[in-house]
């Protein structure tokens, strides 16, 4: 894409609010400035019951293997969910002792899901459905499938000025026109340290299932 037009990257401002169930009674929300860092972060909760609200201060994980900890592939859909548990899967075993136990969180949805990094739940997500649906499918029926949009990825920004590493399945930054129809990829990690132990075996998986596919 020219970079003249307006991308996710082009953000200098984001918000994250959640909107728990009707049986929740806290809400969490968020607001970031670009390039303010960590202490830059607004983080409130808020009471539904009592209007009352309070400081709190997010966390991403700080360890450095996935062992004992929560990290997925998304496959929220009958889609190539079989190739994408196949990746999954082969990625696990790559990794060896570093992710000898782990589990999933299938949370379905993409600020869910970064959220769930910024609170320290989870340790790695990736929403990989295009590749899987590009090596399975035909060109229109990867186009009709449900995918991730830039505008699910809006509030990258809070997560990324928390340290939180979002990029692109390839290592670059995560990016995409901000528009309502381009298929978006990503893999968030909580920390560097994970980004680069699991990066080069991912880059692995992925070559692997595009010459398998």
């Amino acid at each position: 894409y020219r970079r003249s037009e307006t991308t996710v990257a082009d953000t200098l401002v984001a918000a994250m609010t959640e909107l728990p169930q009707s049986k929740h009674r806290l809400a969490d929300r968020l607001s970031v400035v670009k390039g303010r860092g960590p202490d830059g972060v607004v983080a409130e909760r808020v009471n539904l019951d009592t209007g009352e609200v309070s400081p709190w201060k997010p966390q991403p994980s700080q360890v450095t293997d996935l062992n004992h900890g929560f990290a997925s592939f998304a496959r929220f859909l009958p889609e190539a969910k079989e190739r994408l548990a196949a990746m999954e899967e082969r990625l696990w075993r790559a990794l060896g002792d570093k992710a000898a136990v782990v589990f999933e969180d299938q949370y379905i949805s993409t600020g869910g899901q970064f959220y769930q990094l910024i609170a320290g739940h989870d340790r790695m997500l990736a929403d990989l459905r295009p590749e899987a649906l590009a090596s399975l499918a035909s060109e229109q029926e990867t186009a009709e499938a449900l995918v991730c949009h830039p505008y699910d990825i809006a509030a990258v920004l809070v997560a990324t000025e928390l340290g939180v590493v979002l990029e692109q399945p390839d290592g670059s930054p995560l990016d995409a026109l901000m528009d309502t129809t381009s298929p978006v990829s990503w893999v968030g990690y909580a920390n560097p340290d994970l980004a680069e132990l699991i990066r080069p075996k991912l880059a692995e998986v992925l070559r692997h299932f595009a010459v398998d596919g």
